[in-house]
């Protein structure tokens, strides 16, 4: 069978106190793009990475390794993964294959088992990883973005999506970020497109590259957010032409630059055998 895991933009975040446990509060709006990696899985005597160097080889196994400590079922599968997201970018890549790994075994092995049950496993994976099998596409996230509420779709946007060719660490970021105004969420759900999100500044100095790539493009009139803990950065177009223009505008400074789409809905399993 062959999965499609997309990546995810944060259109808001909003950061909080740190909590007791070492995480931060958060809101933020969640909405899941039409790049994404593709996954490959087959029945197999035992569970199987077929190529652990892509980079989310550790919570794939970890998905793998949840599904059968809470169902008792052993995770016979082998998985492949083809990356298109990259990694440490703030997308989302690694818990949107994790996820689609739960769905995999769940299809191969106990096709009854309820959403909401995968649901609760993947929060003790990551907290990105529940998104990745809500409702909808777009969430409302909150907590340490494991609790969501589902969110219509807004009017299609076109992405342009830079990376500097180089990650950020996530745990680093958070450390170095403060509290912002707090309002960002609410302006996205109030109808603006996009708003500011609490991580960027931390990301943008830790990471000169992103800076370098942020500042360069809005010399070329492309102004870019800061997805997530970066190293990521997007910018949202109406129309198809301007994304375009954008991306021609964007590819001196990233050539991995790419454009895609916002989901109106989850793709899920693509095909199978």
């Amino acid at each position: 069978m062959r999965y499609f895991a997309p990546a995810k933009l944060n259109l808001s975040l909003d950061l909080g106190p740190a909590r007791a446990d070492g995480y931060h509060e958060i809101r933020s709006v969640m909405q899941a793009v039409s790049l994404g990696d593709r996954l490959d899985v087959v029945q197999a005597p035992r569970f199987r990475l077929e190529n652990p160097a892509v980079g989310p080889g550790d919570l794939i196994a970890r998905a793998a390794q949840v599904f059968e400590d809470a169902t008792g079922v052993h995770a016979a599968a082998a998985i492949a993964v083809q990356k298109r997201i990259p990694i440490g970018a703030g997308l989302g890549g690694g818990s949107s294959d994790a996820a689609c790994a739960l769905r995999a075994l769940r299809d191969l092995l106990l096709p009854e088992l309820p959403r909401e049950q995968l649901v609760a496993m993947a929060v003790g994976i990551g907290s990105d990883v529940p998104f990745f099998l809500g409702q909808t596409p777009r969430a409302l996230a909150v907590g340490r973005g494991e609790i969501l509420a589902p969110l219509q779709p807004s009017e299609p946007k076109f992405v342009v999506i830079a990376w500097p060719g180089v990650g950020l660490s996530t745990a680093d970021v958070y450390r170095a970020s403060s509290p912002g105004r707090g309002d960002a969420t609410d302006r996205v759900l109030a109808g603006a497109p996009q708003a500011a999100n609490d991580l960027a500044p931390a990301a943008l100095a830790l990471c000169p590259e992103l800076g370098e790539l942020v500042r360069g493009a809005g010399e070329r009139s492309v102004h870019l957010q800061v997805t997530g803990s970066g190293s990521a950065a997007y910018a949202l177009f109406s129309d198809p032409q301007p994304a375009a223009a954008a991306l021609r505008e964007l590819r001196p400074l990233a050539p991995r630059a790419i454009l895609c789409q916002t989901l109106a809905a989850w793709p899920w399993q693509t095909s199978s055998d």
